[in-house]
């Protein structure tokens, strides 16, 4: 297996419209969450979310393809351009293209074949979906854009990144609900494994955040609602009086590339992705497995794959979206794999300030990880007032906390019983 470099990373969160600011964010513990604005929340049963403020896609998009396109795609490419921006790939953005101006780049001499891109996404460009079809009810079928399918396409962020900048090799999106981004980011390993391409920009975005999803999630007893009237401390892993998830919106990216490809470059490798596991809970559509099986057996074979032990790892970066069921399911699973050294790794939540990002999650937290690796520093845990009993955790609070940390796990989980647990190590 060739081992794979981090070269590049971008993110739009409700922490920030870039990676460093979002990173910075969350050292300081800052929660992206607030009262939903947009559309009326009396009659739902959540009333909050995480949401990306004060972003405009213009940089990124003409006026006509913000138009024709929904905010999960102007996300992705937003988060995309940075991180292929930051990993000196922006040569090949295209002339006259929004965006080089601020992203220029140096021009590499690689085939652009070589160069592919796996973004994805859990729910899709809702938005579009919700106003075409609107104006199909109101007007007929007539009235209907013609863009209407390219605009809720889930691959278009993925064809818009590689028109954007000529990249010629394989490009798609897969969708796993909350997994999408872990997933997004093994497959691109898998990818480059299988020798189809050197370098695979690696991504999950949503923005789902609109009337009847935050119904959906709600009426599901999924979402909870402001803590004693504070949105801020809403989203709580950990703590014993966890009540649900906090919807979020955002985009991450990684550009996952060769590392020998990279140094012949030039590009400094801001970590490497060493290890994955995927797997299946093959139980409940919406419930976790009990015991945390197949998370467990996720966790197992990223760990076999870069041929490291429990031991090993340093810090975790958990799915912890703050769910009763979830976060306990979670738990089991890391206890049958590290046993009573589970108590002594460092672990924090990124949603206890970010939210539940759905496909963009894993995606958003993997730039945390690689941030933590760059600087050697985890970030905390907010709105842990208690630690839930059923837990022995050496939760990261207060602030910020410096390690010798040389190698993370990040674990995801979805909808479906879909699993994927990705290991980091220091460049």
């Amino acid at each position: 297996m060739p081992k794979l470099a981090i070269t590049g990373v971008g993110a739009i969160s409700p922490l920030g419209l870039d990676a460093p600011s979002t990173w910075g964010a969350m050292l300081e513990g800052r929660s992206g969450v607030s009262f939903i604005q947009g559309f009326d929340t009396s009659k739902l049963r959540a009333d909050i979310a995480a949401q990306v403020l004060d972003f405009s896609p213009t940089p990124y998009l003409s006026k006509k393809e913000s138009e024709i396109y929904g905010r999960v795609t102007h996300f992705s490419l937003a988060a995309a351009m940075e991180a292929v921006g930051m990993a000196g790939l922006g040569g090949f953005l295209k002339e006259g293209m929004p965006g080089k101006e601020r992203f220029p780049g140096l021009p590499p001499s690689i085939p652009p074949h070589r160069i592919g891109c796996l973004f994805s996404t859990g729910q899709g460009a809702v938005d579009i979906f919700e106003q075409q079809t609107a104006k199909s009810a109101e007007r007929g079928p007539r009235a209907v854009s013609p863009f209407f399918i390219p605009g809720v396409m889930p691959n278009s962020g993925a064809a818009l990144i590689t028109m954007r900048y000529g990249f010629m090799g394989p490009s798609y999106s897969l969708n796993s609900a909350c997994t999408t981004g872990a997933h997004s980011i093994a497959t691109c390993g898998l990818m480059i494994e299988a020798g189809e391409a050197d370098v695979m920009v690696a991504g999950g975005a949503e923005a789902a955040l609109r009337l009847n999803t935050v119904a959906g999630f709600g009426n599901a007893r999924a979402l909870t609602k402001a803590w004693e009237g504070d949105p801020t401390r809403a989203s709580r892993p950990f703590d014993k009086g966890r009540r649900g998830f906090v919807m979020g919106e955002g985009a991450g990216s990684l550009i996952v590339e060769r590392a020998d490809h990279a140094e012949k470059r030039g590009a400094k490798p801001l970590a490497y992705l060493v290890g994955w596991g995927l797997t299946s809970d093959a139980q409940h559509l919406t419930q976790p497995h009990t015991e945390g099986l197949g998370v467990k057996l996720a966790v197992e074979r990223a760990l076999e794959r870069a041929g490291i032990g429990p031991d090993d790892i340093d810090y975790i970066n958990p799915h912890a979206t703050s769910t009763p069921k979830g976060d306990l399911a979670e738990i089991e699973a890391l206890k049958s794999v590290f046993g009573d050294r589970l108590r002594k790794v460092p672990i924090s939540a990124t949603k206890s300030m970010t939210g539940h990002l759905l496909g963009g999650a894993a995606a958003v937290e993997s730039v945390a990880v690689v941030y933590t690796l760059r600087d050697q520093r985890m970030h905390p845990s907010i709105n842990l007032d208690e630690l839930d009993p059923a837990f022995d955790l050496d939760v990261v609070t207060g602030g910020p906390r410096e390690g010798d940390i040389r190698y993370v796990l990040k674990v995801s989980a979805g909808f479906g019983g879909h699993n994927c647990a990705l290991v980091y190590e220091r460049a």
